[in-house]
């Protein structure tokens, strides 16, 4: 980079740093703003600007940049807030309805309820009061309607439903399908890609290769993710290869390559063909769903097609910085969104330091350039995906390495089946056999990164401004950037080395873990935490866990197959170091079961079937199993959950899932000994269970309610909470407490908080 050119940045970063840091500030703004002030942020944005551009003064100048972008940034960002704040006073009743008038922008996915896709909102109304909702939501349309029965992506529907924010993301709620209607079929490029992807599928015939291959093409020509299952989605993010499956930069450059090779092929003069790159690259990027990530790589593109018509000349990181602020000041909530840090910060690193480190890398300059490629964007994106995901993938680099000389090929198969899947199915066949091997050698690859996979823990907000911070000085032209970098990486190796050497420290306490939905208590234990259930959700229960930090389980309960129990612990199985999984016995022939017994095969977990008698070792604890009986009948799958007592070293903890009262009065008629300090309440707190005389036989100190914040049930029920103030018990539930638990004393147990 040249001195002229480094010196030409300076304002870019000056403003496009202000505006990153004025959006970010705003939106964590908890006070609704007013219009005057965002007026007047803008026009002071402006005159700074003016002052900017009118500076002879180079330091004087950069500094007026700065507040500009402080400024505008703020402006646009305070706009934001406020409508979000309003809506979030507007959303405060759970039965506030809304009618809104949107259009689908993504296909439909099974979700909890029912299905669940992707909306660009129009309009939306409360009663007769017009509402902010913002841009973009998800929809979910609960009930027995299949999604394939539900309008597709590009259709113009109106739908009355309930809205709910999710950490500033926008949920709509419908909870029947009649609740929605078409307003009209898809159009336009909908139509086109709706088209696009069904000449691929009947190009694929009856081959389940060339299906999931066409799957594939949808996904990465399209945008069409809803399209690749659940589970074969989740195989290409283990393989440290989901950034394929996102319309991104690699893709948008793949397909301006291809429309100026195909102009300059028709005999286009240089200058027609960057007029067709500007124009259909455009149309491509909307057509994929327009990603973030696409949306930068179509300003970057559009950027150096429209100087080189002009004649001039454009820097690669002033494409990226111009890209970042159009979509800054457009879209003020992307500052947060993992997608836009990712594409950006992944951008500028490869345009910042491939150079450099091609030149220090071994062997000749082409195959210097293509190993440093990946090597710098994973370098980039770790702590931003250990961030926004919580996820490591150790054997990423290595296997992005090996995949590098297969994703060109593969992008192209997949845009050329795309292509000629309307015009000839045949040819499209062929091409997606092709493309069906191709994937099948990236997924071998990604074997290096299923063989390590780890959830990382939640870092805090210091570490997070001190890896931004560095980042953004590595990216900086000059000296600055090698101190910026090094730290980067210093962070990067350092940060996992202390978080995985850290010891797990001992913990007496029996702990509710705060899942959303379901089951999850640590119960502590001499050789090692006892697991009861998993949670609903996948990830989450590792979350948690890895926050404590817990790498090590003497055992793992699974009491049923109830999803808001055993939802959670394949992951744990997978991700942490656990000696054995205890389930009923009638659990192990159970179809729902087999993921789970799968993953403890495979990793080598004892898997223990247990009845009512069995008494389990667990690492020097006592866990003895008192229901289901040995010849559990076909009769309610709660009634024939595990119910254990586990003696710490500080006492019993007993452990009751999701019985009835009917199964409690077995117990208490079966068992004399039912008395523990710790109670897990039955059900999570159902009116059906917690009966008052099993209390009165368990005699707990503490009575702790698995009822999450997002339970639909609206569990505990109030009845039971009356038993338990009556009897004088103190209970703790996530929904009302959040992390909560017991904790012993010197005669009896002790809530917190």
């Amino acid at each position: 980079m040249t001195g002229r050119q480094t010196s030409a940045l300076g304002p870019l970063w000056s403003l496009s740093l202000g505006v990153a840091l004025g959006t970010a500030g705003a939106l964590g703004c908890t006070i609704p703003g007013v219009a005057w002030l965002r007026w007047l942020l803008a026009a002071c944005g402006i005159l700074a600007a003016a002052a900017a551009a009118g500076d002879g003064f180079a330091r004087r100048a950069l500094s007026f940049w700065l507040l500009a972008g402080l400024a505008l940034g703020g402006a646009r960002g305070l706009s934001a807030q406020a409508d979000r704040l309003a809506l979030a006073q507007d959303t405060a009743r759970s039965d506030a309805a809304f009618r809104i008038d949107a259009t689908l922008s993504t296909g439909w996915e099974p979700s909890r309820w029912g299905a669940r896709a992707r909306v660009v909102i129009h309009r939306a109304r409360h009663g007769a009061a017009r509402v902010p909702l913002g841009h973009t939501a998800a929809l979910e349309v609960r009930g027995a309607a299949g999604h394939t029965m539900l309008p597709p992506p590009g259709s113009r529907i109106e739908v009355l439903a309930r809205v709910r924010m999710r950490e500033r993301r926008l949920l709509l709620i419908a909870s029947s399908p009649r609740l929605l209607t078409v307003l009209s079929p898809p159009h336009g490029l909908a139509a086109l890609r709706a088209h696009l992807a069904g000449s691929l599928f009947k190009a694929a015939g009856t081959s389940a290769s060339r299906i999931r291959a066409a799957e594939l093409a949808a996904a990465l020509a399209l945008g069409r993710r809803d399209l690749v299952p659940a589970g074969r989605r989740q195989l290409w993010k283990r393989s440290g290869l989901a950034h394929l499956l996102a319309v991104s930069g690699l893709h948008v450059g793949v397909a301006a390559g291809l429309v100026w090779l195909v102009a300059i092929f028709l005999g286009a003069t240089p200058g027609a063909a960057r007029i067709a790159v500007l124009v259909l690259t455009p149309a491509y990027a909307l057509l994929a769903g327009a990603a973030p990530s696409a949306l930068r790589a179509t300003l970057m593109v559009m950027a150096y097609a429209g100087a080189r018509l002009l004649g001039r000349a454009i820097v690669p990181m002033a494409a990226v910085l111009l890209a970042a602020v159009v979509l800054l000041l457009a879209s003020p909530s992307l500052v947060a969104d993992a997608g836009f840090q990712l594409t950006v910060g992944i951008t500028a690193a490869l345009i910042r330091w491939t150079g450099p480190l091609a030149s220090r890398l071994p062997g000749p300059q082409w195959l210097r350039a293509a190993a440093a490629v990946p090597l710098i964007a994973q370098a980039a994106a770790a702590p931003l995906v250990a961030w926004h995901f919580r996820t490591i993938l150790p054997g990423a680099i290595v296997t992005n390495l090996l995949a590098l000389p297969l994703l060109l090929p593969v992008l192209t198969l997949a845009m050329g089946a795309t292509l000629l899947a309307p015009v000839s199915g045949v040819l499209a066949s062929a091409l997606l056999t092709l493309l069906g091997g191709g994937a099948g050698l990236l997924l071998r690859a990604g074997s290096v990164s299923r063989s390590v996979w780890l959830i990382a823990p939640s870092l805090p907000v210091w570490l997070i401004l001190g890896l931004l911070a560095t980042g953004t000085l590595a990216l900086l032209p000059g000296r600055v950037a090698r101190v910026g970098a090094a730290c980067w990486l210093a962070a990067l190796v350092l940060i996992p080395a202390w978080w995985s050497l850290r010891p797990q420290a001992p913990d007496d306490r029996v702990v509710l873990l705060p899942v959303a939905d379901g089951l999850a208590a640590l119960i502590p234990g001499r050789g090692g935490p006892i697991l009861d259930d998993g949670g609903r959700w996948r990830f989450q229960t590792c979350e948690l866990l890895a926050d404590r930090p817990v790498r090590h389980l003497a055992a793992v309960i699974a009491s049923h197959t109830d999803a808001d129990h055993i939802g959670g612990l394949p992951a744990v199985l997978e991700s942490i170091r656990v000696d054995q999984l205890v389930l009923p016995r009638w659990m192990v022939a159970d179809p729902t079961a087999v993921p789970l017994l799968r993953e403890a095969r495979r990793r080598g977990i004892r898997v223990v079937p247990a009845s009512r008698g069995v008494v389990i070792d667990a690492e020097g604890d006592r866990l003895e199993v008192l229901w289901p009986p040995p010849t559990a009948g076909a009769g309610p799958e709660n009634d024939r959950s595990l119910v254990a007592r586990i003696e710490t070293k500080h006492g019993p903890v007993l452990t009751t899932s999701d019985i009835s009262s009917t199964i409690e009065r077995r117990l208490e008629d079966a068992h004399a000994m039912l008395h523990a300090q710790v109670l897990i309440a039955a059900h999570h707190g159902s009116r059906t269970s917690s009966c008052i005389s099993f209390l009165r036989a368990a005699a707990p100190d503490v009575v702790l309610i698995p009822a999450g914040p997002l339970n639909p049930y609206h569990h505990p029920n109030g009845m039971v909470l009356a038993r338990l103030r009556r009897l004088g018990i103190p209970y703790r539930y996530p929904k009302r407490d959040g992390l909560c638990g017991a904790l012993p004393g010197p005669r009896r147990w002790r809530p917190f908080p």
